[in-house]
């Protein structure tokens, strides 16, 4: 058996959120249905990595008819004029990052976790492709002012708060589609790009009921922090209660990455050694229990000013 939808319909995965279908809501920014093949004879099979995927270089205001974009991973195929365009918001929530029960949220009380403002975290619109990507830009066609992005979107680096990244990705638009035993997915989250699997169909797609068929972007998302041997931190004069320290005291376990930033230490695979990313990552530092935005805390020594 297989599940068959008839309907347009445009569903995106999102690593460690949930599958969102919008149908016709869109429909004055489909692009061009079906562009990417698939008939009632002869459908797509849908396999593997499907998406392209670019980095969102500067910040780019609500209204803006063009975007900064880096080079791509994921497929080769290329944005050209007529494309669907998801451009997302994946960090950008801000934290109290104080050394006290206050992390995170700005409420004294434990756990110690989430976010002060989610600023642009999650913000999400479907924009068309007025071309192909030229010397860095890509033009595109939304539903914002003067037919420009309907959200602003930022891009920076770990300063006073955690990086904050966007990200452009090509859609495929096919006619008709099936979902192949090793079912379409998302490339990983690799810190600038990734961690979501997003297509549109026209007319049909075919999801077979066997359990082989099942798209999923399982731990393709943020990553968790990098687990290292450390021999604690003398004379640092940190303590078994803290919230945050920096990594670079060689103490306590790394927190993880989310909406609020990247961690200076991440776990990549369940068989690569800790990868270190060249920045703190957190204000105050990335280590310790306190767990900032949706990522996890680090944990705490007990006795991590000593060996």
């Amino acid at each position: 058996m297989s599940t068959r939808l008839h309907v347009p319909f445009i569903a995106t995965l999102l690593a460690g959120c949930v599958l969102t279908i919008g149908a016709p809501g869109y429909a004055a920014l489909c692009a061009t249905p079906g562009q990417d093949g698939g008939t009632s004879g002869a459908p797509i099979s849908l396999s593997g990595i499907i998406n392209t995927y670019y980095p969102g270089t500067s910040s780019v205001a609500a209204g803006a008819t063009s975007i900064q974009v880096g080079s791509p991973s994921g497929t080769s195929t290329p944005i050209a004029s007529g494309n669907l365009l998801l451009v997302i918001q994946m960090q950008d929530a801000s934290i109290d990052p104080s050394n006290s029960s206050t992390y995170g949220d700005g409420v004294a009380s434990d756990p110690a976790n989430g976010w002060t403002s989610l600023n642009g975290a999650g913000t999400y619109e479907y924009v068309v492709a007025q071309g192909p990507v030229s010397g860095g830009w890509v033009p595109i066609r939304g539903k914002g002012a003067n037919g420009g992005l309907l959200f602003a979107y930022t891009n920076a680096a770990f300063g006073t708060q955690g990086q904050r990244r966007f990200q452009v990705i090509r859609v495929p638009q096919y006619n008709y589609a099936r979902v192949s035993t090793t079912p379409p997915t998302a490339l990983a989250w690799n810190g600038s790009v990734g961690g979501v699997l997003a297509l549109d169909v026209a007319y049909r797609l075919d999801i077979p009921t066997d359990a082989s068929r099942t798209m999923t972007v399982t731990g393709l998302g943020f990553r968790g922090g990098g687990g290292r041997f450390l021999s604690g931190a003398s004379g640092s004069g940190l303590l078994n209660t803290d919230y945050r320290s920096l990594a670079s005291l060689n103490a306590n376990g790394s927190k993880g990455e989310g909406i609020a930033g990247t961690p200076r230490w991440v776990r990549t695979s369940d068989t690569a050694a800790a990868s270190d990313t060249g920045a703190e990552g957190y204000p105050q530092g990335s280590h310790a229990r306190g767990a900032p935005g949706t990522a996890g805390g680090g944990g705490t020594d007990g006795n991590p000013a000593g060996a």
